[in-house]
């Protein structure tokens, strides 16, 4: 039996709906009611063609699958739960939470809540799993329900913006180094991904590797990274030298601009300007293609993948915190 914090307990009077897993036959479901329920972000990328088929393949990867479950009231949809299991570094377990539903339906969001916190109390795991809840950014936080449900506050995940403008002196400094140590960029959009599809799982490994140890999740697969350039405007870009890759960034179109992934880059290529060297790629790219912003995310701890977005000439707008429940096991 789990043990939960302050002798609080996610049982409570709410009501118990049913969860349903995402099928193929359903994906599409699911696309509609992000469009109509989510952050702009996600409302614009849930209403690009293909948006089903990407929703499928991230429920179905081996390693860390993101899993969406309808959630049905006396037989209407009121909410989609989001949840992706990952292993930190230390041996604890994390499920990430996101709770989609409309704002103006706060009952939802409590019963799915509640009912997604007592499945997860009955699970039975080797190892102790804290539960993280991210907020759907521009709602309210319900911090009250939260911190009655033994949730605590913690950094979560910062924005970056850059203005519409050509590369400026002093931006991405290291760039340069790259260049002159034998490193050159590649742009791979949708028009050459058939001809690259054996990059993609080269790519996914950076990333496993980048942000697995982090404890952020290690499960992209090549299949993954191909599919995230199927929407108009996104594109990969990656740095390498005599073949071997060093970095990548992948973007793609945002409501107002485009919108970059956190740049990684391989430990062993660490202070050699790699990482500089793709991000000005991708603001010469925004500038010369519709003289486009940049807005990028990075976990609020990442310091690395901070100072690269300054670097870049990115200035911080925004912050969202995560809400952590720790939970052991006797």
């Amino acid at each position: 039996m789990a043990v939960y914090p302050h002798g609080t307990s996610p049982c409570g009077t709410f009501p118990r709906g049913t969860f349903t897993p995402l099928t193929a036959d359903t994906a599409a479901t699911l696309a509609a009611f992000l469009a109509a329920h989510a952050d702009p972000e996600t409302r614009r990328m849930a209403a690009e063609p293909g948006a089903a088929e990407r929703l499928v393949i991230r429920n179905t990867r081996t390693q860390d699958p993101v899993r969406d479950e309808f959630w049905h009231l006396d037989g209407r949809l009121r909410a989609v739960l989001t949840s992706i299991r990952t292993r930190r570094p230390d041996g604890r377990g994390l499920v990430n939470l996101v709770i989609w539903c409309p704002a103006d339906d706060p009952e939802a969001l409590t019963a799915c809540l509640d009912q997604a916190l007592t499945r997860e109390g009955n699970k039975s795991e080797g190892a102790a799993c804290d539960t993280r809840y991210t907020p759907l950014p521009g709602r309210t936080e319900p911090r009250a329900l939260l911190r009655a449900r033994g949730f605590r506050e913690r950094a979560g995940r910062v924005r970056y913006r850059r203005d519409p403008a050509p590369l400026r002196a002093r931006e991405v400094p290291h760039a340069d180094r790259a260049l002159a140590r034998g490193y050159a960029t590649r742009l791979i959009t949708l028009a050459e991904a058939e001809a690259c599809a054996d990059l993609f799982d080269r790519v996914a490994h950076i990333h496993n590797r980048c942000f697995g140890a982090r404890g952020d999740g290690a499960g992209l697969t090549g299949r993954v990274i191909r599919a995230a350039l199927s929407p108009p405007g996104s594109g990969l870009i990656l740095a390498s030298r005599n073949d071997d890759l060093a970095a990548y960034l992948l973007f793609t179109a945002g409501h107002d601009g485009l919108l970059g992934s956190e740049c990684a880059c391989l430990r062993r290529h660490w202070g050699s300007g790699a990482a500089d060297l793709v991000c000005r790629e991708m603001i010469t790219h925004a500038w010369t293609h519709g003289r486009q912003a940049i807005t990028a995310w990075a976990d609020a701890s990442n310091a690395a993948s901070r100072r690269m977005l300054e670097r870049a000439g990115l200035q911080l707008t925004d912050s969202f915190n995560h809400w952590v429940r720790p939970q052991t096991q006797p």
